[in-house]
């Protein structure tokens, strides 16, 4: 995570994964069992994409065919993505906490 980061100019691991949820950036490759990264040349491409000045349509479209590629023709479905209706209820509280302590 941390040479992702500093390939995509210090980002946060939230805005990483906000962007992942965007479809502006790959999944993780899982590779411990806590523990993921990512392809160097799947960073490197849309690092690259980003500073030819690609719009986020191209690199959606960019990361759509990084994962086909990973995937060797499988259709993409990100699991991980998917939560059950108790994660999501966990979510909704965390947020109700959050934006009362803000209050």
């Amino acid at each position: 995570m941390q040479s992702v980061k500093a390939e995509t100019g210090n980002r946060s691991h939230a805005s990483i994964y906000s962007a992942i949820h965007a479809g502006l950036f790959t999944m993780p490759v899982q590779i411990g069992q806590r523990s993921v990264g990512w392809p160097s040349e799947e960073v490197a491409a849309i690092n690259q994409a980003r500073i030819a000045g690609k719009s986020d349509a191209d690199i959606r479209s960019l990361v759509n065919q990084l994962h086909a590629a990973r995937c060797s023709g499988e259709p993409f479905k990100p699991t991980w993505l998917d939560r059950s209706a108790a994660q999501r209820r966990q979510a909704g509280k965390r947020v109700k906490r959050t934006l009362l302590a803000t209050a």
